[in-house]
């Protein structure tokens, strides 16, 4: 069946969460530091090999009135790059992920200085999540 990754991009920091080899459970995995479109591109697909990836996720930041965010160019242009290196890229609504992150962080008792470099991957974790619960629904064909 292979693993799903999800990638929550950002201008510094690029958040990297995997599910399991069923597909049920979406993990945080780590942070990449972002130098530019085609080494993310070169790590992303390097790591899609390693560990099983047959998808991609890309978080697309839409505003909360609907409207496209700066970061959705960026994140259509790597979804292209993926499928242009056989990598299949969807692209998921991340609206409010990184909130959500931050609650989860400082639920877990984290103050905002330690839980800064771990937003990332469990915001990128909440939009697979989001992904997969939308992927089971009875009214997915």
């Amino acid at each position: 069946m292979g693993r799903i990754l999800a990638v929550d991009l950002g201008t510094r920091r690029v958040g990297l969460a995997i599910t399991d080899p069923l597909r049920m459970i979406a993990s945080p995995l780590t942070n990449l530091t972002f130098k530019g479109e085609a080494p993310l591109v070169r790590e992303l697909l390097r790591l899609a090999a390693e560990k099983d990836v047959q998808r991609v996720i890309i978080g697309l930041p839409i505003r909360e009135d609907g409207t496209e965010a700066q970061g959705c160019r960026q994140a259509r242009s790597l979804a292209r790059r993926l499928q242009a290196g056989g990598l299949p890229a969807v692209l998921w609504d991340e609206r409010y992920s990184s909130r959500e992150a931050e609650v989860v962080l400082r639920e877990m008792g984290l103050g905002r200085r330690r839980a800064l470099g771990r937003v990332d991957p469990v915001a990128a974790a909440i939009i697979l999540e989001d992904y997969l619960r939308s992927a089971s629904s009875p009214a997915d064909p």
